[in-house]
């Protein structure tokens, strides 16, 4: 990974300590961006949402110029209050700025059911706004909750001569499961693109990366990606899916994979970062299934974290799900070395040794057809269950 953070022509962020986190930690951040940006957004599919999520929905399809980003509360479940703060830090951002309040999005994370301590957060927004920088490093820091480490990453591409850039910055350890995965990631260019198109590249690239991670299992009521174009790249407009489009695509997927498996990779009281490959599933629907269950098998987590050759883990989460395919025949790989084969433990020694490493890759032979489909997870470890315990 690059871990870049370089923003495009018109950004600039911010992050600093507003109050919400009792530990002076930074937690509140903002963009800005110096035009109007066109505006992709991703949510949650739990239904229950943050309020950002329900605020922010009305708004989406509007011109955007900024994103206020605060850590340490989900402002989810906590009554009418929650959407009341947004209101006033939204009015009050409109004045200090000097931009619409419709053009300002919400973003939150944190703790649930909890009051946003508003007043704190209003008598620090002059500070938030005078910090922003086209040179800040701040913001990527302000939106981490449990996270150990930041998760930027940036790209650029040539387009007819013009210089874009894509720059990625996300947050997520734990509450991490498919359809987003609690992650917030903010995506900004100053590539000129149709909207239509960019809400073709982003869901494309969302599928192979946000929808393809889980640590725990729980989905979050604040999953949300935002991106953003303010077009001030100075590019000819993309309008048509040409070699112009896939290159962003492809700087897109790229950059969203990165987050995704940094997320993971954080994950929280991770040991281990594990790519689970279904091979040879009758369709996609069963690889799905088959993937989804053994990376959020407790038993399987437990195993890895123990390096355990208990295998039969493995084929039972498989088993549980009902795929087309005979369990008895299913063959297993680690690292590349055949480690289930007929029903039988082989290469015990080499396999025992490629458990221990903090990288795995397993590979699973469903023999059932030609489908294949990958997602990223973690084992489980004692840790885990202090952070969250915890966390309160």
């Amino acid at each position: 990974m690059n871990n870049k953070y370089i923003l495009p022509i018109g950004f600039r962020t911010s992050g600093i300590y507003a109050g919400i986190k009792k530990n002076n930690k930074l937690d509140t951040g903002l963009i800005y961006s110096d035009a109007f940006c066109i505006c992709e957004t991703l949510w949650t599919s739990n239904k229950l949402k943050s309020w950002h999520i329900i605020y922010d929905r009305k708004l989406e399809n509007n011109p955007i110029r900024a994103v206020f980003v605060n850590s340490g509360n989900a402002n989810v479940l906590n009554g009418i209050d929650g959407l009341i703060s947004i209101l006033k830090i939204t009015r009050r951002l409109s004045e200090y700025l000097n931009i619409p309040q419709k053009s300002i999005l919400m973003a939150s994370t944190g703790k649930i059911s909890k009051k946003m301590p508003d007043e704190n957060i209003l008598k620090n927004l002059s500070k938030l706004i005078s910090s922003v920088s086209s040179k800040d490093k701040k913001f990527p820091q302000a939106i981490l909750t449990t996270d150990l480490k930041q998760k930027t990453y940036t790209e650029f591409i040539n387009i007819n001569g013009k210089k874009v850039t894509i720059t990625g910055v996300a947050k997520g350890s734990g509450m991490i499961s498919p359809n987003l995965a609690t992650m917030l990631a903010f995506i900004m260019t100053d590539i000129d693109i149709e909207k239509k198109l960019l809400r073709i590249a982003v869901k494309k690239a969302v599928e192979n990366s946000f929808n393809r991670i889980t640590v725990d299992g729980d989905m979050s009521p604040n999953d949300s990606v935002f991106v953003l174009a303010n077009k001030m790249a100075g590019n000819k407009k993309i309008d048509k899916f040409d070699n112009n489009y896939k290159k962003f695509e492809i700087a897109l997927q790229k950059i969203f994979y990165a987050l995704a498996e940094d997320i993971v990779r954080d994950g929280e009281g991770a040991t281990k970062f594990i790519k689970i490959n279904i091979n040879n599933a009758k369709n996609l629907t069963q690889a799905k299934k088959a993937a989804r269950a053994v990376a959020n098998s407790l038993l399987v987590k437990t195993a890895f974290f123990g390096c355990s050759l208990n295998f039969g883990r493995i084929i039972s989460a498989i088993g549980s799900t009902g795929v087309d395919a005979n369990v008895y025949k299913i063959e297993l790989m680690i690292n590349g070395v055949f480690a289930l084969k007929n029903q039988k433990i082989i290469n015990e020694k080499v396999v025992s040794d490629e458990m221990k490493k903090s990288d795995i890759v397993l590979d699973i032979n469903l023999k059932s057809g030609r489908e294949k489909y990958f997602i990223l997870t973690t084992d489980i470890s004692y840790n885990y269950v202090k952070i969250n315990a915890d966390y309160t």
